[in-house]
């Protein structure tokens, strides 16, 4: 069956959303059932809603920000095309705010995007889907809107793309989501924003441990196992579980191990070493004091190669040309006569060998 594109009009604003009827949405679906369900379709960014969901805990350029610190949406933008026809984005250090590396790093990642997106197009879409007020009302705060179309993936993308200044990018439609179906319906945006996300840009600890805290306490009473927790977040089982006893039991953590938690000053491995341990041993760990609680640690092993490698328990000689071998096995014979002759003169390697094995014997004895 080919796969058909579906070509949406561009739309001007969020007030002009005709929403598809039944008969037509299930049309959409059956017509393109090969693609799982999605559908590719044109959108002004600016008229997509941000999911308030997004799992990036402690992002801080949104479209507030971008709104407020660079005027998007109007006349006064300061990403526009200059005088000599070149588009220009405004560097971080141009910008009339306080510096923060976090910000910093977080605006010339978008800037960067959004450059990419002038240049070659959005590569990859915008997942999206379409919304009504009346089931999901916490997409349309503050807007008289009854529905309209909400982002899945593609936070960052859409960001790019409105300081790219494009008019539409292109979006696939989610209109079918069972694949998600044993999640709930927050849980199931949570599990497709993290796959993404984590491809992109890598969340750090703290906001995979975030984004699990909030998993737990929208829904205490749904019990996700470590295993179910390990796929919506997409890491291994042993993380995720460490994750989910961490959130179960964070006000009985030392507010020493809390506060590094927060700086990200503490690697999976760590979570996973203190979660399960009593506070005398994290705050031990935490001051470096490890007497009576690590094992003595192995001797480090250098990686092969010039800077080293494993011990050696053997040694090994090589002499690759015949000559040299036999130039070496008469030089021994001459600093070492009381070692016994006759040797094995047909092979001069052979012979090479005998006398270093003498030599050892030599010395063992002495």
């Amino acid at each position: 069956m080919k796969k058909k594109r579906i070509i949406a009009t561009p739309l001007q604003s969020l007030d002009k959303i005709d929403k598809p009827n039944t008969v037509t949405r299930a049309g959409i679906t059956a017509d393109i059932k090969m693609t799982r369900g999605k559908q590719l379709v044109e959108h002004n960014p600016f008229n997509l809603i941000p999911d308030p969901q997004n799992p990036r805990p402690g992002e801080v350029v949104d479209d507030t920000w971008l709104k407020l610190n660079l005027k998007l949406g109007t006349d006064d933008s300061l990403c526009k095309v200059n005088s000599e026809g070149t588009y220009i984005i405004p560097d971080f250090s141009d910008l009339d705010i306080g510096y923060s590396n976090e910000l910093k790093e977080s605006y010339d990642f978008l800037k960067s995007l959004a450059f990419s997106i002038r240049r070659e197009g959005l590569i990859e879409p915008i997942e999206i889907f379409l919304a009504d007020k009346k089931n999901e009302p916490t997409y349309f705060e503050g807007s008289d809107l009854s529905y309209g179309y909400v982002v899945l993936e593609g936070h960052q993308r859409r960001l790019a793309a409105m300081m790219a200044g494009v008019k539409t990018v292109t979006c696939v439609e989610i209109t079918d989501e069972t694949m998600l179906a044993k999640l709930k319906v927050k849980h199931r945006k949570i599990r497709r924003q993290l796959s993404e996300n984590n491809l992109r840009k890598g969340l750090t600890v703290y906001q995979n441990f975030v984004v699990v805290q909030q998993l737990l306490q929208e829904q205490p009473e749904s019990k996700i196992t470590a295993s179910e927790l390990s796929e919506i977040i997409g890491l291994n089982e042993d993380i995720a579980a460490a994750l989910k006893k961490l959130a179960n039991n964070f006000n009985n953590y030392p507010q020493q191990f809390i506060e590094m938690l927060k700086n990200n000053q503490f690697t999976f491995s760590n979570l996973r070493t203190l979660v399960g341990k009593s506070n005398e041993y994290i705050n031990k760990f935490i001051s470096k004091d490890h007497t009576g609680i690590e094992k003595t640690s192995k001797k480090t092993v250098k990686t092969r190669g010039r800077s080293g490698g494993a011990i050696k328990k053997s040694a090994t000689f090589k002499v690759n040309l015949e000559s040299n071998s036999i130039l070496l096995r008469d030089l021994l014979a001459s600093r070492f006569p009381e070692v016994e002759e006759p040797f094995n003169s047909d092979n001069p390697y052979k012979s090479l060998e005998e006398m270093l094995t003498s030599i050892m014997h030599l010395a063992t004895n002495e």
